[in-house]
């Protein structure tokens, strides 16, 4: 389990949460709304056999399930492993929820358990095919479910199904395109100026600050020892080719930074075919003030730079991949007035 996944699963529960309905009386209503509260605090904190546990008395307090005690205990089973009982959590939560975007939700946290039954494996072909059917279904609900695109993509490619998990890719980045959510926060202004830098890419094109002007620039600080990097690749791999290169570049910077030959190999073996750069003694990473000189990297990191060279916005982690992605796309259109047909 990586923290990316935990973040993605407690915000959908999140999104599930409604008022308790009231049983017993108003003393009791409040009792189980502190304990679907506390347990979902205690499930952000990491602490689920509690979490579990404060939902249980929610339940009882209520008198029969609800949608938010059944999400919370799935929730809490699915992080603890207990992959049948999420799913049968979820499966009743899908009984109790009333609109297609709740479904949507329930559908991709069965699918999820699914995907985290199968574990790193490829064999096991019907957990990795259970887990498609469950994503599809919430696209089928929600056509702007970017989130349930992505794993659909990724369960897809568990599977070797390379051209199918391509178009879920693809359907990822339009459905976080236009997914409402991605407008949050726009427009991105300008906030500070980036550094000026000269680079040389996999192919020894030089790049360079000057050179970059007058287009978009998303750069992907990444490496091959991050597991969150190489899960947001087939979308980064998207985002790259979405908009006219006069408009905009992704570039992924390396930072495997003992180790030249192990990013020109990783590049090569997984078809990373937009601009590749590694970064000697991570000095790019440092020149947009991402950390201090010697300090640990924190990896992935995504910087926007728009085309005066001014630095829009600064992501950390891909728990957000589908918002970082909606709002490149439509930060770059505004600019761009969708001169791309997109």
């Amino acid at each position: 389990m990586t923290r990316d996944f935990l973040h993605c699963v407690i915000a959908c529960f999140l999104m599930l949460l409604s008022p308790a309905a009231a049983q017993g009386g108003e003393d009791q209503h409040d009792s189980a709304e502190r304990e679907v509260k506390t347990g979902t605090i205690l499930l952000q904190q990491g602490d689920y056999g509690e979490a579990e546990a404060c939902f249980e008395r929610a339940q009882t307090l209520q008198g029969k399930p609800t949608a938010e005690t059944s999400a919370g205990i799935g929730l809490a089973k699915l992080q603890t492993g207990h992959f049948e009982d999420s799913r049968k959590m979820f499966t009743l939560e899908l009984q109790l929820v009333t609109n297609d975007h709740a479904r949507a939700q329930a559908h991709y946290m069965i699918g999820s358990a699914w995907l985290r039954e199968a574990g790193d494996s490829t064999a096991d072909k019907d957990k990795l095919q259970a887990a498609e059917r469950s994503f599809r279904e919430a696209v089928k609900l929600d056509p702007l479910y970017d989130s349930a695109y992505f794993n659909l993509g990724y369960a897809l490619l568990r599977q070797n199904k390379q051209e199918d998990s391509n178009a879920a890719f693809r359907d990822f980045t339009h459905a976080a395109a236009e997914n409402p959510a991605s407008a949050k926060d726009l427009p991105l202004t300008p906030k500070t100026h980036a550094a000026q830098f000269t680079v040389v890419d996999s192919t020894g094109h030089p790049l360079s600050s000057e050179s970059l002007r007058g287009r978009f620039v998303l750069f992907d600080f990444w490496a091959t020892w991050c597991p969150p990097c190489i899960r947001a690749l087939p979308a980064m791999r998207q985002l790259s080719q979405f908009f006219p290169e006069n408009q905009f570049l992704l570039i992924s910077v390396n930072e495997d930074v003992d180790d030249q030959e192990a990013w020109r190999r990783f590049s090569r073996t997984h078809g990373m075919d937009w601009r590749q750069v590694w970064d000697e003694n991570s000095n790019l990473y440092q020149s947009f003030g991402l950390a201090p000189p010697r300090s640990k990297l924190s990896l992935p990191r995504y910087v926007l730079v728009d085309g005066d060279g001014f630095v829009r916005q600064v992501y950390s982690g891909t728990d957000q991949l589908g918002l970082l992605v909606g709002q490149v796309i439509r930060t770059v259109r505004s600019v761009f007035h969708d001169q791309s047909g997109h």
